[in-house]
């Protein structure tokens, strides 16, 4: 098939992180031997978002980065992109209100004009800003062509909410944990040792990991206490920190004032994953999302509280399965890792856990399921009828 005559996909992201590239490119791939044209449009970060340094550009080959305006106090992102928009058969975006395109998209699709597909959790678990956004973003759930949600439960979301399950398909949002793995396998007792001492930790220690953004949502406070606490019962407990945001300045701190305390700032692929293959536990006392996934490819445990903002990849963990769960108190939490620590059998059973949850969730799976969903989607009818769908005379359909 010529590439004038092959459909086109495009995808709009408002910036690219690191853990996207791999799952692009295999579904790249996987369009391009059906005949299918995949492009994947994205801007620079926010200024607020450097400090993160989690982003990335993708090859030109399938990318296309734009020049973003920020509007209304840095509320509202436009992206200059409806030419490509226009050329289009299929357009996938994020489910966000601070997205410009995303409101006239919506039009495009209930006037059936565009396909479009929104790609996220349905659900939004950490509150609108207004009333009428909320009710907005409930009605507009039925005006695109299809879903793709992050997971099953945010299926099950849409489900409830009326959108019929024909035009969902769950995606199982994933990171390449076969990267961290195959990583890790290399990784033996004397590299661990060697990268332990390197860093001033003994090589019997016991020793917990948090990787994520530095950010208020992940109860940084708490786990720093936990960590005070916890060396209450175990001296030589060491505490790596990996990331970077805006919280960081608290954990530079602790870092200066404790050196059981390690802060490395942002790491990818194999530093990454020799640092998650130096620790016993995953803490992470606050939202839980992708992070999960890091956790399990390396074996580790997820050691996390009850809070009502985890992310949808929540959905993976399993209680004294892959991870423990407990009260958002840190006497609560700390108890919990050291009782780990103190039972080498109960760890080695949650390690094993870990290992094989990763196993489920693959980004191989991730771009296979996207891939039959476009599929689907550029197969069946376009829809119309913006009235109808605010009315809520679809939902039955």
């Amino acid at each position: 098939m010529s590439r004038q005559k092959m459909k086109r996909v495009l995808i709009i992201e408002a910036q690219m992180k690191q853990y996207r590239p791999p799952f692009y490119a295999r579904l790249y791939e996987s369009l391009r031997s059906e005949g299918l044209q995949l492009r994947v449009a994205y801007s620079g970060p926010a200024q607020e978002e450097l400090a993160k340094q989690d982003n990335c550009e993708l090859p030109r080959e399938y990318g296309l980065k734009v020049k973003g305006s920020w509007f209304f106090g840095k509320r509202m992102l436009y992206q200059p992109l409806l030419r490509e928009i226009h050329s289009a058969d299929l357009v996938i975006s994020d489910q966000a209100n601070r997205l410009v395109l995303t409101h006239y998209l919506l039009l495009l699709s209930r006037m059936g004009i565009k396909r479009v597909a929104f790609w996220g959790h349905g659900e939004n678990k950490q509150g609108s800003s207004s009333f009428f956004l909320g009710r907005y973003q409930k009605r507009t759930l039925h005006w695109v062509t299809w879903w793709f949600a992050y997971t099953a439960g945010a299926a099950e979301y849409l489900r409830r909410q009326g959108v019929p399950e024909s035009k969902i398909t769950v995606v199982q949002n994933s990171v390449d944990t076969r990267q961290i793995s195959e990583s890790l396998q290399s990784f033996d007792a004397n590299a661990r040792a060697a990268l332990r001492a390197s860093m001033g930790i003994p090589a019997a220690a016991p020793v917990g990991i948090f990787v994520g953004t530095l950010q208020k949502i992940k109860s940084l406070p708490l786990l720093l206490k936990a960590c005070w606490r916890i060396r209450e019962k175990a001296k030589d407990f060491h505490l790596l920190v990996v990331g970077g945001g805006p919280e960081e300045e608290q954990i530079r701190e602790s870092a200066r004032g404790d050196t059981r305390v390690h802060f490395t700032g942002p790491k990818f692929g194999e530093e990454k994953a020799k640092l998650l293959g130096i620790a016993d536990l995953f803490l992470l006392p606050g939202a839980v999302g992708l992070a999960i996934l890091d956790a399990f490819a390396a074996g580790l445990p997820l050691v996390t509280t009850r809070v009502a903002i985890h992310g949808p990849e929540m959905e993976y963990f399993e209680q004294h399965v892959n991870g423990v769960m407990t009260a958002h108190d840190v006497d609560a939490y700390a108890a919990a890792a050291i009782r780990l620590f103190r039972n080498p059998e109960e760890l080695c059973v949650l390690q094993e856990g870990a290992r094989s949850s990763a196993r489920k969730y693959s980004i191989e799976a991730m771009a296979e399921n996207f891939r039959k969903g476009i599929g689907r989607c550029l197969a069946g009818p376009q829809r119309g009828g913006l009235r109808a769908a605010w009315r809520g005379e679809e939902r039955a359909s």
